[in-house]
């Protein structure tokens, strides 16, 4: 996938979790609202350094939104590499 598309892909799911505010979006919502494979999407997002919170009631996903930050974060500091 060209990095283009991977960002338009990020952003239609920003829209969505954006404006959800702090409702809970569940996958099967966001799969209706065209986003296809929302986990891998959502993983996407937590790469790039935005918070994700997944949410649960009685240990069943509901869904997901924005965590407080809802602008990305630099990534965490990476340890070293095994074999140096």
């Amino acid at each position: 996938m060209t990095s283009n598309l991977a960002r338009q892909r990020q952003e239609s799911l920003l829209k969505v979790l954006r404006d959800a505010g702090d409702r809970p979006v569940s996958l099967p919502e966001l799969r209706e609202r065209g986003i296809a494979n929302p986990a891998a999407m959502i993983y996407e997002l937590e790469i790039a350094g935005y918070e994700i919170d997944r949410v649960h009631h009685h240990g069943r996903l509901l869904g997901v939104r924005l965590g407080a930050r809802a602008e990305p974060h630099a990534p965490a500091a990476r340890g070293r590499r095994f074999g140096r």
